[in-house]
């Protein structure tokens, strides 16, 4: 997995370069590392602020990616601060731009990093998924900085059992997603939450 910067305030103020270095030094990481054999996700840094700032120079920022071989385009709502329908909106329009680019053209597909921030990460990432995203990054139980991360218990949780046409876990019994949670909580030596969705002991306990 390689980060990239799609937010042109951060291209220019933070890592202190220009647009178009920015987009040489996407093409040429992800090519150095498929030169070395590497299979490539790129994440999209700021997406969904780069693409309110300036969707044009966040368009061109994936597309590097995607002409350089990169697998995956994963937009990321690095500050946890968009809507379900920005989510929506800007997924399927940054698949319409990845239409017809790499993977033989035949497109290259776009995931989904959500923050939680306005504890929409789940929300948004479902509505990524609706608007065509094939991959959802998270964590186990919404652990992550700030705020968290997507929960991807409630992700799989959700897509199992309120949303129609998919499959989750590989078929895998959805009973071990609370031993899953459970797990997790005692590695990290953290409370477990009565009141956490779908795991939690308080969830659906009327």
């Amino acid at each position: 997995m390689l980060m990239g910067k799609a937010w042109t305030l951060h291209v220019e103020k933070v890592i202190g370069t220009t647009l178009n270095e920015n987009l040489r030094m996407i093409s040429d990481s992800i090519g150095y590392l498929i030169g070395k054999g590497c299979k490539v996700i790129f994440d999209a840094e700021h997406f969904f602020d780069g693409w309110k700032a300036n969707p044009a120079y966040a368009a061109r920022t994936i597309q590097a990616a995607a002409e350089a071989g990169a697998r995956i385009v994963v937009l990321c709502d690095t500050n946890g601060g968009s809507m379900p329908e920005e989510v929506a909106a800007s997924v399927r329009a940054a698949s319409a731009t990845l239409s017809g680019l790499g993977r033989s053209a035949g497109g290259v597909p776009v995931g989904i990093h959500c923050h939680n921030d306005c504890e929409l990460a789940v929300a948004n990432s479902l509505a990524g998924i609706d608007a065509g995203a094939v991959q959802v990054q998270g964590t186990i139980n919404g652990f992550g900085e700030r705020c968290g991360n997507a929960d991807l218990i409630s992700v799989v949780g959700n897509l199992a059992f309120k949303k129609r046409g998919y499959q989750v876990l590989r078929g895998q019994p959805l009973r071990h997603l609370t031993e899953l949670s459970r797990f997790v909580y005692e590695t990290a030596n953290a409370h477990i939450r009565s009141n956490q969705p779908f795991v939690g002991q308080s969830a659906f306990a009327h």
